[in-house]
């Protein structure tokens, strides 16, 4: 019995390659021939998909290590300055602003390439159910499953805050955010700053 991929090479795109659907198709047709549930190419897509997003979040961790440690840093400085010395020093709150701005950007598009593998792992399964209920003899318009609930989280469908939960960060942001309003920072538009 052949095996998904464990890793969606073709992912990653709004649609999948012919390929891959090709592929989804001919296994959904033998294994609806053979009586095989579903279960088993579900599960399979759903650890691919486990496999994949994980090591898209791993390679982008490791890729923004330093925005990352700009940001604490900085964070530390903005804590120091307004709540130990209590002095306004705008420059390096615009910096944070900025660097936390970027950050934000970039895990928003992350986050994008993750619901992407997510919906491409969904069409394979579309395709293979389809494949399986026309093979097996079944109504090939009942609902098909989807993989990405059951694995998509807070982390690709909740705020682009990834590695912002520090207690100096959180500090620092409720800074930016009592100086310069809550909309800009709350939803990561604050002006870029000098670097």
């Amino acid at each position: 019995m052949s095996e998904v991929r464990s890793v969606p090479a073709d992912y990653g795109r709004s649609r999948l390659t012919a390929r891959t659907r090709w592929r989804a198709t001919r296994r959904g047709r033998r294994d609806g021939k053979a009586g095989i549930g579903t279960d088993h190419y579900t599960r399979q897509l759903e650890r691919g998909l486990r496999m994949a997003l994980e090591d898209l979040r791993s390679r982008f961790v490791t890729r923004h290590a330093r925005d990352i440690d700009s940001v604490h840093e900085e964070s530390a400085r903005i804590v120091t300055e307004y709540d130990h010395r209590r002095e306004d020093v705008p420059a390096a709150l615009a910096r944070f602003g900025g660097w936390v701005s970027q950050w934000r950007t970039e895990v928003t598009a992350c986050q994008q390439r993750g619901l992407a593998l997510a919906a491409c792992a969904d069409q394979e399964l579309a395709h293979y159910e389809a494949a399986y209920a026309r093979a097996a003899r079944q109504d090939p318009s009942q609902p098909t499953g989807t993989v990405a609930d059951a694995v998509l989280d807070e982390t690709w469908t909740g705020a682009p805050d990834w590695m912002l939960d520090d207690a100096l960060v959180r500090r620092a942001l409720q800074i930016l955010e009592q100086r310069i309003g809550p909309a800009p920072a709350a939803s990561g538009r604050a002006g870029r700053g000098t670097r």
